[in-house]
């Protein structure tokens, strides 16, 4: 199955069915799976839930897990917290670029241990930032497992583990240096 023909025979067997992330990289996999169940004796099914994605436009955007709307609607407002900023990457200060739009977004459950919902990151390499958090988010990470984590100094996944400021706090979340 390692084949070209057998990619290609996995994204047309795993072609996702309404509802679904419509990606292909979902749809191999899917495939995949159901192929090592029809001929290798697996049980294993495709887990929809936190298929993280980019959007491939000058200003990167990618997300993982649920929007903040989406936490809302199924936990209620009193039972999400959501911590962002604005951030500056370091190629945008080199350059003298305007970095307004650099943004970053996690979403949390309000009560400890915080877990952690869904990520939301616009901005320079936001498929490889996203890719990276992805794990940590299938495997259930908290807020404060990921406040725990050293980030590489200076990149722009860095700024996930900086979050602190809340959006029910009223600060603002703009971020004026390091730290």
């Amino acid at each position: 199955m390692q084949t070209v023909a057998g990619a290609l025979l996995s994204l047309v067997i795993g072609q996702p069915s309404e509802g679904r992330p419509e990606l292909t990289p979902t749809a191999i996999m899917a495939g995949r799976l159901l192929v090592q169940r029809l001929f290798g004796g697996s049980s294993d099914v495709m887990d929809y839930d936190n298929v993280p994605t980019t959007v491939f436009t000058p200003l990167e955007y990618g997300c993982v897990g649920l929007s903040e709307e989406e936490a809302v609607a199924r936990h209620g407002q009193e039972h999400v917290e959501v911590y962002h900023a604005h951030y500056k990457p370091l190629e945008f200060t080199v350059a003298g670029r305007d970095a307004s739009q650099c943004y970053v977004k996690m979403v949390c459950l309000r009560e400890p241990p915080q877990l952690v919902l869904g990520l939301h990151f616009l901005g320079p390499n936001a498929g490889e930032v996203t890719q990276g958090f992805a794990l940590g988010i299938k495997c259930g990470a908290s807020y404060a497992q990921v406040m725990r984590t050293v980030g590489i100094h200076p990149t722009c996944s860095e700024e996930v583990v900086k979050l602190r400021i809340s959006k029910r706090s009223g600060l603002d979340p703009t971020v004026t240096g390091c730290g």
